[in-house]
């Protein structure tokens, strides 16, 4: 097999990572009892402090760094999922949620990220629950890591500071990998990529959600966020598999911004082909409830070989006939694709996970 060809994502379901659970080893016995022969890889549900996905880093890493400045804070200094009718804007120029300096005289670099410690915790349990049978024989282990773009953009307040907290941190996410590799075995570990933010702010167009962000046309967001990919595979072994999720973001609810067809995911999927340095084994695009024919359209000019796409088109708020109308939509254009939610689970009711779970194994029976 060559190194471009994908080695392992053939499961019909992918988990994109967060679930409300208390902690990891409930998240591993409930996916494995329920998604038992769809999944190739599962995640430990971002539990805990991470339940705010990139709000950990505030909470657990700038705020006490020593080569920081904080210049606005949540109260409490600890942020909240806003309510899903919750007015969080305007839309626009947010001055911003919890905003970062670089001290004036000081080089910032990240020594730990937390998300090595997280994962290899995290794996102990699931190496056991394998071992004793509850975890399917075969499935890996996934983290997942956000972009570079959406773990700093969001923070820290001055776009001229940017290269280097963007370098800082991607050589940080690269030290936590080799934390990940001492621990985890490298043909049992997956590493997705959560790129957000970065579309948030592409589908605004020429509208920027925080009025410290630089103010581009769309095109030039896109080649701003696209350029990060090339170094998105530095640092991953061969026997890893590699994933992109594309992501409108919950905060406050899905989608953050308007979503009319696939267009930018396609787009970005292309240029991760392009610019990622290694084998790209799957991408993630979420879906709509209600899509058009012309939502799908874009996948006609999908170009990225033997990577496995995932389409987020699990709804669990529907019923299974209107599945069967999006996946048939889809099959227009892509004749063989995984599925998966949206987004995560990890902000909505925790009571609700059974009936979601057994949601996207119906689904899964109908592919």
């Amino acid at each position: 097999m060559s190194p471009n060809e994908s080695v392992g994502m053939r499961g019909k379901v992918l988990l994109i990572g967060s679930l409300p659970f208390n902690d990891a080893e409930e998240v591993f016995r409930a996916c494995a009892a329920e998604l038992d022969g769809h999944v190739s890889c599962l995640p430990d549900g971002e539990v805990g402090v991470r339940k705010t996905w990139v709000g950990m880093l505030p909470e657990l890493v700038l705020s006490d760094h020593p080569d920081l400045e904080e210049t606005l804070a949540p109260p409490g200094r600890a942020l909240q999922q806003p309510d899903r009718d919750a007015n969080v804007g305007p839309i626009e120029d947010l001055p911003g949620i919890w905003n970062f300096r670089v001290r004036t005289g000081h080089r910032v670099r990240f020594d730990d990220l937390k998300y090595g410690t997280f994962a290899t915790d995290s794996y102990k349990l699931f190496r056991r629950l394998r071992d004793q049978g509850v975890v399917p024989e075969g499935v890996r282990f996934q983290a997942s890591l956000p972009a570079p773009h959406s773990a700093i953009d969001g923070w820290f307040e001055d776009p001229r500071q940017w290269p280097e907290v963007h370098a800082a941190y991607l050589d940080g996410i690269r030290g936590e990998l080799g934390k990940m590799l001492d621990t985890i075995p490298a043909e049992d570990l997956v590493i997705q990529w959560d790129v957000a933010w970065e579309f948030v702010d592409m589908a605004m167009g020429e509208k920027n959600f925080f009025k410290f962000w630089p103010k581009l046309s769309a095109e030039e967001k896109f080649e701003r966020h696209a350029e990060q990919l090339n170094g998105l595979g530095d640092g991953i072994p061969d026997e890893t598999l590699l994933g992109f999720h594309w992501c409108y973001g919950t905060w406050g609810g899905w989608p953050m911004t308007a979503m009319p067809d696939l267009g930018l995911c396609v787009r970005m999927s292309n240029e991760a082909k392009r610019r990622v340095a290694r084998r790209v084994d799957y991408v993630h695009m979420p879906v709509i409830r209600q899509p058009e024919d012309s939502f799908f359209a874009p996948l006609d000019e999908l170009e990225v070989g033997d990577t496995r796409v995932f389409l987020g088109i699990v709804h669990h708020t529907d019923g299974i006939e209107d599945f069967r109308r999006r996946r048939d939509l889809a099959r227009k254009h892509l004749a063989d694709f995984g599925i998966g939610s949206v987004c995560g689970y990890g902000r909505v009711e925790p009571a609700l996970l059974p009936q979601i779970l057994r949601v996207h194994a119906e689904d899964a029976a109908e592919l």
